[in-house]
């Protein structure tokens, strides 16, 4: 039901940007807000578990809208068969299944910055005490590469919040963490860069 629920909720917060990014091109005039392209990729992620490093793989797919805004999903898991370092060292197993939001600043530039965010449900397993479904949200800022037109590289650095964490030996804050990602990038992205009009210089005109 919780999953359902934050479905759901990303679904609206996706069809309302849309609304009013194509409310915007229309009445303001300004740089158009429409769909500019469709994008996919892998993400390779360096982490950490309760003091214990580990690596996530995931993928991610979206729409681009106004060359810079992209809305999609994304997944991820744990491709290290960790223990974690307490106790009995109990066998650790994570994954993750939510929306993304990314904005790459002047992406018309072979390098330019972005900033993303993450969330939706996490689904953690740990050995003698079952399975959990948690709540996480992970905000992160870095760079993008343009490689080729349909090619783009990133590196990026954050920090994975967890929430709701239900388990007696671990909390939230034993599985959030800093993390540092890189990532693979596919697509296209159709038409032009348009920057916003300079209204001052009209008005002087």
């Amino acid at each position: 039901m919780r999953t359902k629920s934050s479905f759901l909720a990303f679904a609206f917060l996706l069809l309302s940007i849309s609304i009013f990014a194509q409310r915007e091109e229309t009445v303001l005039g300004s740089r158009g807000w429409g769909l500019s392209g469709i994008w996919g990729g892998y993400s390779h992620q360096y982490t950490g578990y309760k003091n214990t490093d580990g690596f996530n793989r995931g993928g991610f797919f979206g729409f681009e809208f106004g060359k810079s805004l992209f809305l999609g999903w994304t997944h991820y898991s744990l491709r290290d068969d960790i223990l974690l370092k307490d106790g009995d060292n109990q066998r650790f197993d994570f994954r993750f299944n939510g929306g993304r939001i990314g904005y790459a600043f002047v992406p018309y530039k072979a390098v330019h910055p972005m900033i993303n965010v993450e969330l939706g449900r996490g689904h953690a397993t740990l050995s003698g005490e079952g399975t959990d479904n948690m709540f996480i949200i992970q905000p992160s800022a870095g760079v993008e590469i343009n490689v080729f037109r349909w090619f783009r590289f990133g590196l990026e650095g954050g920090y994975r919040f967890a929430r709701n964490v239900d388990y007696v030996s671990l909390n939230n804050n034993d599985l959030s963490g800093a993390f540092g990602q890189a990532s693979l990038k596919f697509g296209f992205s159709w038409g032009r860069y348009h920057k916003r009009e300079d209204y001052r210089k009209n008005y002087e005109n």
